[in-house]
Parts: structure tokens; C-alpha cells; sequence
């Protein structure tokens, strides 16, 4: 009879762990594939990637950002936030400027067209947000808070 005390080695992963994983990666597939299902919204708004408009955040919530601090918030490489902002700045969403302090850097900022597009963007994911929320059930959602705090906590451990 095998020893059920003895945890599953790494070669063979539990039933558990393997639920967990397919219910990881549908998570995360809905999050992604999410967005394109909802078709509304503002011409630039509903050509915002999910990693754009996090850029884009980044942009705001900082101080005279350069493209690196930008590019390490958003957790992509320098090239990948280099190009984002430049396709950006097409769109007329960002600005770059050469930095008072030191010109060898590139201070980003969010024009008043990305800030209008932003907020549009916010709307939406508050309003999915809400409607996700509304589905789960009153005396689940503390624990399904927790959760989600949790596994945030967890990845940033990892």
C-alpha cells in the first residue's frame, strides 16, 4: 500500500497540484482573451493592450519616469518599453523629452490624449471588474479576497 504521507516528487505531480495548474492557466488565458470579447469603447481605448495601458499607469503613478524605471515597473525589457512608448507616442498618448537633469535620459509622459484614453480603459476594466464581483457569492467574496492577495503575495515571493 503506498505511503500517502509522503508528498508526490517532482517528476509526479499530485492530482492536486495538476488541478491547480489547469485552473491556473484557464485563469490566466480569461484574463488575457477577456479584453477582446468585449469589442467597446473608444477608438484608442479598445486598441490598448493590457501591457500598454499598464505602461501607460506606470507612466502616471511616477515621477518624471525614464524608460527604464517604466520598463522595470511593468516588469518587460528596455527594448519592449522602448517600443511600447514609441508606438504610444504615435498615437499621440505619450510624449518623450529629453531629461532637465540629465540629458543622456528620456523622461515619458502621458499627454492629455492618453490620460483621456486611460481613463476610458479604467472604466471598462472597473466595469468588468464589477460584473466578476457581482457573480461570486456574498459569503465567498471575503475569502476570495484573501485568495487573490495570497497568490499576489506568492508571486512576488517566486
Amino acid at each position: 500500500m503506498p505511503d500517502e504521507t509522503r508528498a508526490p516528487s517532482a517528476e509526479q505531480p499530485s492530482a492536486e497540484l495538476e488541478e491547480f495548474q489547469r485552473a491556473w492557466t484557464e485563469l490566466i488565458n480569461a484574463a488575457i482573451h477577456a479584453r477582446s470579447r468585449t469589442g467597446h469603447g473608444h477608438r484608442g481605448a479598445e486598441n490598448l493592450t493590457l501591457t500598454q495601458a499598464l505602461l501607460m499607469e506606470a507612466v502616471r503613478g511616477l515621477d518624471g519616469p525614464n524608460v527604464g524605471a517604466v520598463a522595470h515597473v511593468v516588469g518587460v525589457s528596455s527594448p519592449s518599453a522602448t517600443r511600447m512608448i514609441q508606438q504610444l507616442e504615435r498615437k499621440g498618448m505619450l510624449a518623450r523629452r529629453r531629461s532637465e537633469i540629465d540629458e543622456r535620459s528620456t523622461v515619458v509622459t502621458l499627454t492629455e490624449e492618453g490620460d483621456r484614453v486611460l481613463a476610458i480603459h479604467r472604466r471598462g476594466m472597473e466595469q468588468k471588474q464589477r460584473r466578476i464581483f457581482d457573480t461570486v457569492k456574498p459569503s465567498m467574496r471575503p475569502m476570495v479576497i484573501t485568495l487573490l492577495k495570497d497568490l499576489r503575495k506568492a508571486m512576488d515571493d517566486n
